[in-house]
């Protein structure tokens, strides 16, 4: 009988395993590759294992549930064969295992209730079903049955996994303090570098710019940066939510990087002014794009510009009223906003934008490559860096 349960459990335990590395396949491609193509079991808004990959429920302690399914696979796996351990190694540490089947009982019986709590969030908060999720979820009930003894509902085997631990534990001290700091360190670098989840960590990197209510590293003068140093170019759009966190990521990466000058270009989504934009997304924007333009004739090219991000205009008076905070020559102001110059400047900047391959806003520029849509701050910096690279790379050519 144990030979067959030996088997049955070998059997199930594979499958098993490798659904959870088709699950981890699954989880890395979604998360870490913008353009993928969809899996076989994401069939509609309901049947969906890629929607279910990409929420943060698919991560315990920062490690993907996969990962964590396919480590429960192989330790039963491992359980399972111990006794071909045992035999060859024998008066070993591997004679801690005194009841093997108990112990892949025991991990059954808690990882079905862990999946019970799963299917739970996933039918009721995430409203998708992976599919392969609920399968390794029965999988589990099917190891934990079979390996259970007889005669009680998991108790002997909970309690001889408990006694066995606890023995294991007293006999082997440090090799179980060293593991225990070993799993503390490890989840604490998961959970802290959220190295396994790019979508929280790009969240979280977006969180710390939209709490700002002002830019706490505005300039009110027409360079923000150093002037001799490396350019990279925002293009943006007044009215856009996410030129304005962009802009306060620029403004604090010219204020950490000593060698780089950060310029600000219009692209404003309003075919007003834009006539590669078909439809007007933000009415209004290309006259706030006048008066910043205005505004960096008198030297306050940033301090409007940051006027109108943090303060969020709806009118030319609004405009006017704010820009007295700016000390600005208010006549001379609207002037140059109705000026023949400032129009054009602010055509080429279009005409400039398009021939770069531009039409859409938040858009930055780094070493002459358009990274179009936000990105969080780190990816601004890991991008610097690697221009950085490059060209080390080409003088030493």
């Amino acid at each position: 009988m144990d030979k067959k349960k030996t088997i049955f459990i070998a059997i199930f335990t594979l499958i098993g395993l490798v659904l959870t590395f088709e699950l981890a396949f699954i989880f890395f491609k979604v998360n870490f590759n913008e353009q993928y193509a969809a899996s076989f079991c994401s069939v509609n808004n309901l049947i969906d294992c890629d929607g279910v990959a990409k929420t943060n429920y698919s991560l315990f302690l920062g490690i993907p549930l996969a990962l964590w399914g396919m480590f429960y696979y192989l330790l039963t796996l491992f359980l399972n064969f111990v006794h071909i351990v045992q035999d060859k190694f024998k008066n070993t540490i591997f004679d801690v295992f005194k009841n093997p089947k108990s112990y892949i009982a025991t991990l059954g019986l808690i990882s079905f209730a862990v999946s019970i709590c799963l299917a739970t969030i996933s039918i009721f908060k995430i409203n998708k079903i992976c599919v392969l999720c609920f399968i390794t979820y029965f999988i589990d009930l099917f190891i934990a049955l079979v390996a259970k003894s007889k005669g009680s509902f998991f108790i002997k085997d909970i309690k001889n996994t408990l006694l066995d631990f606890i023995d294991g534990a007293k006999k082997y001290t440090l090799l179980t303090i060293l593991a225990v700091i070993t799993f503390i360190a490890l989840v604490s670098y998961t959970s802290i570098s959220m190295v396994f989840s790019p979508q929280q960590k790009m969240q979280k990197s977006f969180d710390e710019f939209m709490k700002m209510e002002k830019n706490e590293y505005a300039v009110e003068g027409n360079i923000l940066g150093n002037p001799n140093g490396d350019k990279i170019y925002v293009y943006s759009d007044f009215m856009c939510p996410f030129c304005r966190i962009t802009n306060i990521m620029a403004s604090k990466f010219a204020h950490e990087e000593k060698n780089v000058e950060v310029i600000h270009k219009n692209f404003p989504l309003d075919s007003t002014c834009n006539k590669y934009v078909p439809n007007t997304v933000h009415p209004g924007a290309c006259v706030l794009a006048k008066y910043a333009l205005a505004a960096e004739k008198q030297g306050k090219y940033w301090g409007m510009a940051n006027l109108i991000f943090d303060e969020h205009p709806n009118s030319e008076a609004d405009i006017l009223y704010l820009s007295e905070k700016l000390n600005l020559d208010i006549a001379k102001l609207v002037e140059d906003v109705n000026s023949q110059e400032i129009e054009q400047e602010l055509l080429n900047q279009i005409e400039t934008a398009h021939n770069n391959g531009i039409y859409g806003t938040p858009t930055i520029v780094i070493d002459d490559i358009p990274y179009i849509s936000a990105m969080p701050y780190y990816k601004i910096k890991l991008l610097y860096k690697q221009a950085q690279k490059r060209h080390s790379a080409k003088a030493q050519k």
